[in-house]
């Protein structure tokens, strides 16, 4: 998978590299997805497309003003406006109007909609499965649809659309209608039943009124001429009152005048009186004479006495005449009282008329609201009644057609270009994703970043494949081909590679030079002999003298690439079968002696354990600059842990795209628990035409292609 660089980011070359690499697995996709796309497309039916535009009005028209529709259609709300356009649309789709269009044209006789031969068409279902062929769709900022037909045979869809929507404007017409007929009916029992309770009502208040005698007159009236009466009683009962008032303070005056004739305060019945004026007049005249007289001639004087009696018959004659002024007021006062006390009767008779008529009213006014409620209901009903057979009769619609549908011109589906272009994406899609997951699933080291990083060592170099293929490996020629590729074209990609690793491991240690080195690979046939060989060759060719020992004692191969006796070796020297003089074998590299295995001991392990051959490995590192190892691989047997032991240090070579990472990680720990010191690895089989091992090996690649003309370098060069 595509590495990490950091947190957030993500190395998108990482992906393209693994494009290239699976590029086989993308293509086939990609073809798969083309050719299946290519067959769906032309195996799939044609289909023609019929098109009818409808106007659709919230309201039909209004021919009667003030008269309105029993269904209300839409309102001036934005939503219920929306809401009843998509009930519209809805409706057009619905299985009641399907059908309709089904039974006009007939369809349950066509043979593509009637079914199989022998069963019985079924309307409903042909209708729901047309309607799968239908679509309502809004023409934007208007009040204008669309009406999409969709079938195999042009002229059909033609029929279908515009059969459709003429269905649907005799349903929205005969929906109007039934409503308006289902109003009426409703309407038509509403007023029976309101002219029956109209008539109860009427028929209660009409005996109400026959049992109170109310025929002849209005009770309303009547309580108001009762309320006036009351009135008039009332103030015309204040004025006596206030008179009768007035008449005890005058008679009051008229007795003080009667007991005193020198009474100043009079009423005007006294004052208009001449002859009790006169009287008074003839008293006040006496009285000044009877003064006069006293003063002159004493009390006892006859003529005093003479107008004393003069003065005593006055006061009597006062006397009657007040009386009889008194008598005649007091029938004045009595005419008062009595009129007083008639009113006050006649008052209690209209103030027991009116609460009469007050108890009646109670029980008048619910029967006459009864009877009026009944009355404008009967006539509100009647009304709206024949309001709606003028609807009914009127049919007006609020839906019409603006366009009829013609004959489409060509099929719209299937699409060839679209399905092939999506069929296309699709694989390549595909594809990538099948490539990502198996490289997701390639648990193989490949790369120098992911051992470096899985191992925690670095890696000293990259060696690309040499010579012939893996599996011509037994043969001599491409076992000598590969395993002495350096020693035959030094100027190859190869050769370069192993001398960099020669390199990395001389000033890898400069103080302390690394005599002693073991070759070693995770599993077998990892290149870990290739590998010795072409470095050890590569270390000859810097004039120190180099030997290279077989230690794989279970299946040596040394003897055979460069083509020397194995009838002695490392196995005879450790048992004293043979000096080492004897075993170590000269090369055609110069510099460069081989110590094959010899003859394979049943006991490999147990002979590198012992002491003899640490002291024959200590005589070649005196006689040899550099002594490398080949050793078994680690997983097969402890041999290169024994081995990584005693030596300078131990090289884990790595086949790209081969070594997996529990396998390299198990030679780690392995080496690791044995106290071998792990140099390095080498990343061995690298094809560096190929851009998946990413953008770290195109130096190679450049410096190939730049100094020596990997694969192309002249003759003599070759030579």
């Amino acid at each position: 998978m595509p590495e990490v660089l950091d947190a957030n980011k993500v190395d998108f070359r990482s992906y393209w590299r693994i494009v290239r690499k699976r590029w086989p697995i993308i293509a086939l996709a990609a073809f798969l997805g083309l050719g299946t796309a290519f067959i769906w497309t032309y195996r799939q039916p044609k289909i023609y497309q019929a098109t009818c535009q409808i106007v659709i009005e919230t309201m039909a028209p209004q021919v009667l003003k003030d008269v309105k529709d029993v269904v209300e259609l839409g309102t001036g709300s934005y939503w219920a406006t929306k809401e009843f356009y998509e009930t519209q649309y809805r409706i057009i789709q619905s299985t009641a109007v399907m059908k309709g269009v089904v039974e006009r044209l007939g369809l349950q006789n066509d043979p593509a909609y009637a079914g199989p031969p022998g069963t019985k068409p079924d309307v409903v279902e042909i209708a729901r499965g047309l309607a799968n062929q239908v679509q309502a769709k809004p023409i934007k900022d208007s009040r204008l649809a669309q009406i999409i037909v969709s079938d195999q045979k042009p002229e059909r869809a033609v029929a279908i659309a515009n059969t459709l929507a003429d269905t649907y404007i005799d349903y929205n017409l005969s929906y109007k209608l039934e409503g308006a007929r289902t109003a009426t009916a409703w309407l038509t029992e509403q007023a029976g039943d309101l002219r029956k309770k109209l008539e109860e009502s009427e028929l209660k208040l009409y005996e109400f009124k026959k049992t109170r005698n109310l025929l002849a007159i209005n009770l309303d009236e009547k309580m108001s001429m009762s309320s006036q009466n009351l009135q008039q009683l009332s103030s015309r009962l204040s004025e006596l009152r206030v008179k009768r008032l007035e008449l005890e303070s005058t008679r009051k005056l008229i007795l003080a005048a009667r007991n005193d004739m020198n009474e100043k305060e009079s009423v005007p019945e006294i004052q208009k009186d001449t002859l009790i004026q006169s009287i008074r007049q003839g008293y006040v005249h006496l009285s000044k004479e009877k003064g006069d007289l006293a003063s002159r001639y004493g009390e006892d004087h006859p003529r005093i006495k003479a107008v004393q009696g003069q003065i005593d018959e006055i006061k009597r004659q006062w006397e009657r005449s007040i009386d009889q002024v008194l008598a005649s007021f007091e029938k004045g006062y009595r005419a008062v009282v009595d009129t007083q006390g008639a009113l006050e009767r006649l008052m209690d008779s209209e103030k027991k008329e009116a609460i009469e008529l007050s108890k009646l009213d109670l029980e008048y006014k619910p029967l006459g609201r009864k009877a009026d409620e009944n009355a404008k209901f009967y006539a509100l009903i009647a009304s709206r009644q024949k309001e709606i057979d003028l609807t009914g009769v009127m049919k007006a619609n609020n839906v019409r057609v603006l366009e009829r549908a013609v004959m489409p011109s060509a099929p719209v589906s299937p699409k060839p270009m679209q399905n092939l272009g999506i069929g296309l994406l699709v694989g390549l899609a595909a594809g990538l994703g099948l490539a990502l997951l198996i490289e997701a699933l390639d648990n193989t080291l490949k790369t120098q970043a992911s051992v470096e990083s899985l191992l925690g060592v670095p890696v000293l170099g990259l060696i690309p494949i040499i010579g012939g293929k893996q599996e011509d490996k037994d043969e001599p020629e491409a076992l000598r081909e590969r395993d002495l590729g350096v020693y035959l074209d030094p100027r190859s990609l190869a050769a370069e590679c192993c001398r960099s690793i020669r390199t990395n491991i001389l000033f890898m240690s400069p103080d302390h030079p690394l005599r002693t080195l073991v070759v070693t690979s995770p599993s077998p046939q990892e290149g870990k002999t290739t590998t010795a060989v072409n470095l050890a060759v590569t270390m000859a060719e810097t004039g120190g003298r180099v030997l290279l020992i077989d230690t794989d004692l279970r299946r040596p191969r040394l003897h055979r690439s460069f083509g020397v006796p194995n009838q002695v070796g490392i196995s005879t020297v450790i048992v004293g079968k043979s000096t080492l003089d004897e075993a170590i074998k000269s090369t055609d590299v110069p510099n460069l002696d081989v110590l094959p295995c010899g003859p394979t001991p049943p006991n490999p392990s147990e002979l590198l354990h012992t002491g003899r051959f640490a002291q024959v490995l200590a005589e070649c590192a005196s006689r040899y600059e550099r002594v490398i190892l080949d050793s078994p691989p680690c997983s097969a047997v402890t041999d290169p842990a024994v081995l990584g032991n005693v030596a300078d240090g131990v090289l884990l070579v790595v086949q790209a795209g081969s070594t997996t990472r529990d396998a390299a990680a198990h030679a780690r720990r392995h080496l690791a628990s044995a106290k071998a010191r792990l140099l390095g690895v080498i990343l061995n089989e690298i094809d560096f035409s190929n851009p998946a091992y990413g953008y770290q090996y195109y130096y190679y690649q450049n410096y190939a292609r730049y100094g020596y003309g990997y694969g192309n370098e002249p003759e003599e060069h070759k030579a």
